[in-house]
């Protein structure tokens, strides 16, 4: 009975897949009269829950879109992600938010065989939904500048912005030089 049990929270929280047999409308919500696309048949879907009327599935699906079509092309990942930008790797170890302020520890590895030079204050950058821009706050932080960081050597700095009111939606954009670099980006959670 554990077993069955286990079976179906399983299969619940994963969804089945499954293809659509008819052209299907997609609408945000059932009996929608909002038309968002439509899938042909043979597409392959993940039924995800039926609604409560139940003449409605809510599916997902992977599709890709150009970048030249969004606002925003970026991707930022989560708290805990390595990203690699012109050879030198990006990890956020951590990020807190207090207030107005907030406080970010990053790993840095430079893979690249020539030494990198990190200054935070023209590396890092954060940005907040409002326009609602972080400063760097050098007095605060710590290791946030590092000369000739060899090939394979980490350092780890500490660093912490001030925002002009309490931040949402908090992204940070590193490089690994001032101009015509690569840029990574990471969500912090908050």
């Amino acid at each position: 009975m554990k077993y069955g049990i286990l079976f179906l929270s399983i299969t619940f929280c994963l969804g089945q897949d499954t293809k659509i047999s008819t052209s299907a409308d997609l609408s945000t919500k059932p009996n929608s009269e909002t038309i968002v696309g439509s899938l042909k048949p043979g597409t392959s879907v993940r039924k995800l829950k039926l609604d409560p009327s139940g003449k409605y599935v809510k599916v997902s699906i992977e599709v890709f879109v150009p970048v030249s079509s969004l606002e925003d092309p970026t991707v930022s990942l989560p708290v805990g992600s390595t990203q690699i930008a012109d050879g030198v790797k990006f990890k956020v170890v951590s990020a807190k938010q207090s207030g107005k302020q907030v406080k970010v520890k990053i790993q840095i590895t430079n893979t690249n065989s020539k030494a990198f030079d990190f200054m935070a204050l023209t590396l890092m950058k954060v940005s907040a939904s409002g326009d609602n821009s972080g400063e760097l706050n050098p007095f605060e932080g710590n290791n946030t500048v590092s000369f000739g960081i060899k090939k394979g050597k980490k350092i780890t700095s500490e660093l912490v912005f001030d925002f002009k009111k309490p931040p949402n939606n908090v992204e940070l954009i590193c490089r690994s030089t001032m101009k015509n670099s690569e840029k990574v980006y990471f969500q912090l959670g908050f």
